[in-house]
Protein backbone atom coordinates (compact mmCIF):
# COMPACT_ATOMS: atom_id res chain seq x y z
CA UNK A 1 0.00 0.00 0.00
CA UNK A 2 1.31 3.33 -0.92
CA UNK A 3 2.38 6.07 1.90
CA UNK A 4 0.33 8.55 2.11
CA UNK A 5 1.89 12.18 3.27
CA UNK A 6 -1.44 13.17 5.67
CA UNK A 7 -4.72 12.26 7.19
CA UNK A 8 -7.34 14.57 6.47
CA UNK A 9 -9.69 15.18 9.37
CA UNK A 10 -13.11 16.81 8.66
CA UNK A 11 -15.08 17.57 11.77
CA UNK A 12 -18.88 17.06 10.65
CA UNK A 13 -21.23 20.34 11.02
CA UNK A 14 -24.30 20.11 13.42
CA UNK A 15 -27.76 20.47 12.36
CA UNK A 16 -27.97 23.55 13.75
CA UNK A 17 -24.41 24.93 13.95
CA UNK A 18 -22.94 27.40 11.78
CA UNK A 19 -19.40 28.36 9.84
CA UNK A 20 -17.98 30.14 12.60
CA UNK A 21 -18.72 27.25 15.05
CA UNK A 22 -17.23 24.43 13.30
CA UNK A 23 -14.48 26.52 13.09
CA UNK A 24 -13.98 27.16 16.41
CA UNK A 25 -14.67 23.19 17.10
CA UNK A 26 -11.88 22.34 14.10
CA UNK A 27 -9.49 24.46 16.15
CA UNK A 28 -9.73 22.88 19.62
CA UNK A 29 -9.25 19.48 17.86
CA UNK A 30 -6.56 20.82 16.47
CA UNK A 31 -4.76 22.19 19.82
CA UNK A 32 -5.64 19.03 21.16
CA UNK A 33 -3.46 16.70 18.39
CA UNK A 34 -0.78 19.26 18.31
CA UNK A 35 -0.15 18.55 21.93
CA UNK A 36 0.85 15.05 20.16
CA UNK A 37 3.84 14.76 18.49
CA UNK A 38 2.72 14.62 15.02
CA UNK A 39 4.82 16.95 12.26
CA UNK A 40 2.02 19.70 11.98
CA UNK A 41 -1.94 20.22 12.09
CA UNK A 42 -3.33 22.99 9.54
CA UNK A 43 -6.80 23.94 8.50
CA UNK A 44 -7.27 22.89 4.72
CA UNK A 45 -7.14 26.07 2.59
CA UNK A 46 -8.65 25.81 -1.06
CA UNK A 47 -5.54 25.89 -2.68
CA UNK A 48 -3.84 23.13 -0.18
CA UNK A 49 -3.91 19.51 -0.62
CA UNK A 50 -5.88 19.80 -3.67
CA UNK A 51 -6.55 16.20 -4.22
CA UNK A 52 -9.10 16.22 -1.00
CA UNK A 53 -10.43 19.53 -1.65
CA UNK A 54 -10.83 18.46 -5.59
CA UNK A 55 -14.54 18.82 -6.12
CA UNK A 56 -15.33 21.28 -3.16
CA UNK A 57 -16.16 24.84 -4.05
CA UNK A 58 -13.87 27.53 -2.39
CA UNK A 59 -12.69 28.18 1.24
CA UNK A 60 -16.08 27.96 2.88
CA UNK A 61 -16.24 24.14 1.72
CA UNK A 62 -13.03 23.37 3.84
CA UNK A 63 -14.28 25.01 7.34
CA UNK A 64 -13.60 22.17 9.98
CA UNK A 65 -11.19 20.05 7.66
CA UNK A 66 -7.64 19.40 8.89
CA UNK A 67 -4.07 18.15 7.68
CA UNK A 68 -2.58 15.52 9.88
CA UNK A 69 1.36 14.96 9.56
CA UNK A 70 2.00 12.44 11.16
CA UNK A 71 5.47 12.59 13.38
CA UNK A 72 6.64 9.71 15.86
CA UNK A 73 2.62 9.23 16.88
CA UNK A 74 1.37 6.13 14.43
CA UNK A 75 -1.38 6.42 13.05
CA UNK A 76 -2.76 4.51 15.57
CA UNK A 77 -2.11 6.73 18.07
CA UNK A 78 -3.68 9.69 16.05
CA UNK A 79 -6.94 8.14 15.22
CA UNK A 80 -7.52 7.10 18.75
CA UNK A 81 -6.90 10.69 20.26
CA UNK A 82 -9.52 11.65 17.40
CA UNK A 83 -12.21 8.76 18.58
CA UNK A 84 -11.42 9.93 22.05
CA UNK A 85 -12.55 13.90 21.20
CA UNK A 86 -15.31 12.69 19.31
CA UNK A 87 -16.34 11.04 21.95
CA UNK A 88 -16.38 13.79 24.28
CA UNK A 89 -17.41 16.27 22.37
CA UNK A 90 -20.72 14.81 20.54
CA UNK A 91 -19.08 15.40 17.25
CA UNK A 92 -19.04 13.34 13.56
CA UNK A 93 -15.53 13.50 12.16
CA UNK A 94 -14.25 11.36 9.32
CA UNK A 95 -10.74 10.51 8.72
CA UNK A 96 -9.72 10.29 5.55
CA UNK A 97 -5.84 7.89 5.01
CA UNK A 98 -5.56 7.88 1.12
CA UNK A 99 -9.20 6.51 -0.69
CA UNK A 100 -10.01 5.10 2.72
CA UNK A 101 -12.65 7.15 5.07
CA UNK A 102 -13.62 6.00 8.35
CA UNK A 103 -16.67 8.44 9.69
CA UNK A 104 -16.25 8.12 13.66
CA UNK A 105 -19.23 8.61 15.37
CA UNK A 106 -23.25 7.33 15.93
CA UNK A 107 -22.20 3.88 17.03
CA UNK A 108 -21.23 2.07 20.34
CA UNK A 109 -18.11 1.66 21.27
CA UNK A 110 -17.51 -1.99 20.27
CA UNK A 111 -18.67 -1.36 16.75
CA UNK A 112 -16.37 1.52 17.07
CA UNK A 113 -13.36 -0.15 18.20
CA UNK A 114 -14.27 -2.59 15.48
CA UNK A 115 -14.24 -0.41 12.62
CA UNK A 116 -10.86 0.94 13.87
CA UNK A 117 -9.05 -2.03 13.62
CA UNK A 118 -10.10 -2.53 10.17
CA UNK A 119 -8.95 0.44 9.02
CA UNK A 120 -5.61 0.03 11.13
CA UNK A 121 -5.60 -2.96 9.74
CA UNK A 122 -5.88 -1.87 6.14
CA UNK A 123 -2.75 0.60 7.45
CA UNK A 124 -0.44 -1.52 9.34
CA UNK A 125 2.89 -0.39 8.22
CA UNK A 126 1.85 2.85 10.06
CA UNK A 127 0.07 2.11 13.09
Amino acid sequence: MERVDALILQVQPTSDGDDDELAKVAQRLRSQLLLMDVDSVEPLTDTADSDVAKGEKGLEALVGWLAVRLGTEGLRAVVGAVVSWATRTGHCVEVTYGDDVLKVCGVTSAQQERLINDFLVRHASLA
